[in-house]
């Protein structure tokens, strides 16, 4: 049961971390994103603290994260201002450093766990995080991709993205 207390605790800080990065972007883009990952962090916690108790669950995915990729269409004009905040590949960058320890801390305790149902659970949880993974890494490609190619629009062939 130390493991699953340890998953459930890594969940919660992940749903405070997400929580606290929605307040600092408060009034953009970014808010959404983190608040979505926030409440899939909070479920999890829900499944593992379940489990723990011998409570039944569902595992069930919900596919929440896939509307913020719309959301820089919906954007508002920009306004200027002077903000002390990290940039948006840094706090991507953050996030996917997190997203990948769950995904190791889940995929170990799933070959360690002895019943079905466990290796159920875990297998599920590395799923989420795996799509909370891909989700945040195609947002940090898109908002870094200015950073990471320079071409004339005269000139050349330009992948789509």
């Amino acid at each position: 049961m130390e493991i699953l207390q340890f998953a459930i605790a890594m969940e919660l800080d992940g749903e405070k971390y997400y929580l606290q990065q929605a307040k600092k972007n408060e009034g953009n883009a970014l808010k959404t994103v983190f608040l979505s990952l926030s409440q899939d962090e909070a479920k999890h916690a829900r499944l593992l603290q379940n489990r723990a108790e011998g409570q039944p669950y569902d595992l069930v995915s919900h596919d929440d994260l896939t509307e913020p990729l719309s959301l820089f269409y919906k954007s508002e004009d920009f306004k200027s201002a002077v903000k002390e905040l990290p940039s948006q590949t840094d706090l991507y960058q953050a996030a996917l450093d997190m997203e990948k320890k769950s995904i190791d801390l889940y995929g170990d305790l799933h070959s360690k766990a002895t019943d079905n149902a466990a290796k159920e659970l875990f297998a599920f949880l590395v799923g989420e995080e795996q799509h909370h993974y891909a989700v945040i890494d195609e947002l940090y490609h898109y908002v870094n991709r200015p950073n990471e190619w320079v071409e004339s629009a005269e000139f050349g062939v330009r992948e789509d993205y």
